[in-house]
This record gives structure tokens, C-alpha cells and sequence, in this order.
């Protein structure tokens, strides 16, 4: 239930709701971008594609000796002067176009589908011979060709051999068309370039939406807080930490396996309930600053000052030992009697402050660190009033 309820706080802030705006319009927006970008350039390579193919078939159509589809049926009819000087011009078109794939076809008087002229090597694996039938799972791309069609794909073909783009035409002697020419490009670079645009999408999105968000997060707290200050967590007089800072930075320390080093420093304001009657709260309010003043010019590296409240503050220390404690607060109390002495204060402006290192024979954790920290505070406070009052 708490955690549910924690989560619904989180929500309701301002600033979570438009990381979530953001991510959700970065989401949209990228994708859509990316899809049509995408396509626009899927589309213009399967244009070039086509425009590669359209030209070695127009130059085809008019280069071939239409004989050899009615003349070469066999694999004899390989030393026909028609075959043989057609099969030449085959292999300079392949040679020239970088084509992976090209040769010419027809139906046999039984209505199969067989290979003309193969525009491979002699001496290649797929090499076909005339009157070799072509596979059966064309058959129909074939009958459409034959039929007039140009069948041009919209897509690359994934095939055992790798990604081809795979084209038919048909090729006309005058008004009737007598066969068919098979073109087939290598495409495995532009399919791979493609299939990465769609695998680094997601990345894309995801290093888009966290510069997006980080961005408007950032704005919208430079609006909405010039100051820039973690309001949540900073004390609104004196801008130091608050205390819900400080039991947070406390809970973390305490997740510590070894605790040495770590240190408490309370310090509390002198004759403050005095100043407020005497002077005034908008002066006890600056009594409050000129300590907060002196104690934050007064922190180092591995120290963090907070106001708990009213004139009571706290400084952790980590990594720390008893003579750079004592050397803070020789500091601070240097520097609170500066300040006096430049506001011309009319009453002394003096801190009681207690401290103590973790000591794990004394403290089991660091709430009693706290304690005793306070305690030794309220000793040196009870001294100022003794003498105080003498």
C-alpha cells in the first residue's frame, strides 16, 4: 500500500508528468520519423533497383535474337550460332551490371516452364542447360510475364542463396510475346543496411527520449524555479539542506558496511527567543542566515550542512577524523564573529555546537551517533547559559 501510494505522489508532481509527456511524444514522434524516413528510403533503393533492371532489359529486348526461343529446346541446341552468340551477350550484360542472376526462358509445348539461355558460366554450380525446367514456385511469375506483365517485386526476396531482388519482363518478337528474361540482383548489402535501421530503432528512440526528457525536465525547472534549487529538499531561508535531506543522506550513510569516519556535528543558536523579543523575527531571521552563512562557507569536500529547523542545524561528515572536526568548527566560530562584526549586531551572535565521531562500541548505528552529538550540543549550550548568567 505504500509503495501504491508513494507512486501515486510521484505522479502527481509536475515535473514527473511532463518526463512521462516527453517520453510518450519522443516515443510517437520518433517512430514516426523513423518509419517514414525508412520508407521513403526503402522505397527510393527498390526504385533504383527497378531503374538498374528496366535498363538491361530495354537493352535486351532490343539486343536478343528472338530465334532461340523457337529454336533452342535442348541441351544439343547449345552449338547453335544463336545460342552461342547470344549466350555472349548474356554473360557481357551480367559482367558489366553486376547482375547476380540472368537468362531467358519459356513454355515448352507441354507447359512447362524450361531455361533457354543462362547468362552463368559454363563451369558455375547453377549453371542450367537448355530445356532444364525451372522451379515450380515461379511458375507463376512466369505465366504473368508471359502473359505481358512486368512483375517487379516490392520488397527483397530472403531465399536460401542469400537476399536478391528478382524481376521478370517479358521480351516481344514485334507484338507477341515469345519468352521470358529473368533478372536477379544481389541485395544482401541493402537488405542488411535496412534490417539494422530497424534493430538500432529501439536505441534510437531510447537515447532520443532520455535527451529529450532530461532536456524539458531541465527547462521546465529553470522556469518554474529560477533559482534552480531542489525545493523538496533545500531549507527556503537559508537555501541549506533541510531535514528531509538530511534523514535521507543519514539512511544512506547508515547502508554503510563500515561506519568509521563518519561524524555528527550539531550546532545550535545562542539567545535566539531573546532576539526575536528585543529586535524582532525579521531579525532573529538573520541571525538564522548569518549562521547558516558561516557554517556553509565553513564546509569541505566530504561535509554537508542542513537546517533542521527553527536555529538548530547539522553537518555530516564522512571520511573524517576529530582534528578536521574541530578545525570546522574553529571555522565556523571565526567566521560567525566576521559576520558580527560587519552587521555591527547589537546582540552577540554565538552557536552552541556539540560533536562526535562513530564509535562502534558506543553506537550501533548512527541514530545514537545523533544523540550523542546532540547531547554534547546541549552541554555546551548549558555552559553558555551558566555563564550567561554569572
Amino acid at each position: 500500500m505504500g509503495t501504491g501510494k508513494n507512486l501515486r505522489k510521484k505522479i502527481r508532481r509536475v515535473d514527473v508528468q511532463v518526463s512521462i509527456l516527453i517520453i510518450m511524444t519522443t516515443i510517437f514522434c520518433s517512430s514516426i520519423i523513423f518509419h517514414i524516413g525508412y520508407i521513403l528510403a526503402y522505397k527510393d533503393m527498390i526504385l533504383n533497383l527497378e531503374d538498374r533492371v528496366t535498363a538491361i532489359h530495354d537493352y535486351l529486348e532490343d539486343s536478343l535474337d528472338k530465334s532461340t526461343f523457337r529454336d533452342i529446346n535442348t541441351k544439343e541446341d547449345m552449338d547453335e550460332p544463336s545460342y552461342i552468340s547470344m549466350k555472349k551477350v548474356l554473360e557481357d550484360v551480367k559482367l558489366s551490371t553486376d547482375v547476380r542472376y540472368l537468362y531467358t526462358a519459356k513454355k515448352d509445348s507441354s507447359g512447362n516452364f524450361i531455361y533457354v539461355i543462362d547468362g552463368l558460366d559454363y563451369k558455375a554450380a547453377d549453371f542450367r542447360y537448355p530445356g532444364d525446367r525451372i522451379e515450380h514456385e515461379i511458375y507463376g511469375d512466369m505465366e504473368r510475364a508471359l502473359n505481358g506483365d512486368i512483375v517487379l517485386p516490392d520488397d527483397i526476396k530472403q531465399t536460401d542463396w542469400g537476399s536478391i531482388f528478382i524481376t521478370y519482363f517479358p521480351i516481344h518478337d514485334k507484338n507477341e510475346v515469345v519468352g521470358v528474361l529473368g533478372i536477379e540482383f544481389e541485395a544482401a548489402h541493402q537488405y542488411d543496411t535496412f534490417h539494422k535501421m530497424k534493430l538500432f530503432l529501439p536505441f534510437i528512440i531510447l537515447i532520443t527520449c532520455i535527451a529529450g526528457t532530461a532536456a524539458a525536465v531541465l527547462i521546465f525547472r529553470r522556469v518554474s524555479n529560477p533559482a534552480y534549487k531542489d525545493m523538496a529538499n533545500t531549507d527556503r531561508l537559508t537555501e541549506l539542506k533541510n531535514r528531509n535531506s538530511f534523514e535521507t543522506d543519514l539512511h544512506n550513510l547508515e547502508a554503510r558496511t563500515k561506519k568509521d569516519g563518519i561524524g555528527i556535528v550539531i550546532a545550535d543558536l545562542n539567545s535566539l527567543k531573546l532576539v526575536n523579543d528585543r529586535l524582532g523575527h525579521s531579525t532573529g531571521d538573520l541571525f538564522i542566515l548569518t549562521a547558516a552563512r558561516a557554517i556553509q562557507s565553513s564546509v569541505t569536500k566530504n561535509s554537508t550542512a542542513y537546517r533542521l529547523g527553527g536555529d538548530e542545524f547539522v553537518i555530516l561528515f564522512w571520511d573524517t577524523d576529530d582534528g578536521e572536526m574541530k578545525d570546522f568548527i574553529e571555522n565556523v566560530n571565526c567566521r560567525l564573529e566576521e559576520l558580527s562584526a560587519e552587521l555591527a549586531l547589537k546582540i552577540p551572535l554565538s552557536l552552541s555546537i556539540g560533536y562526535e565521531l562513530f564509535h562502534p562500541e558506543k553506537d550501533r548505528n548512527l541514530k545514537e551517533l545523533f544523540k550523542r552529538a546532540d547531547a554534547a550540543m546541549y552541554r555546551q549550550k548549558k555552559e553558555f547559559h551558566e555563564n550567561e548568567a554569572l
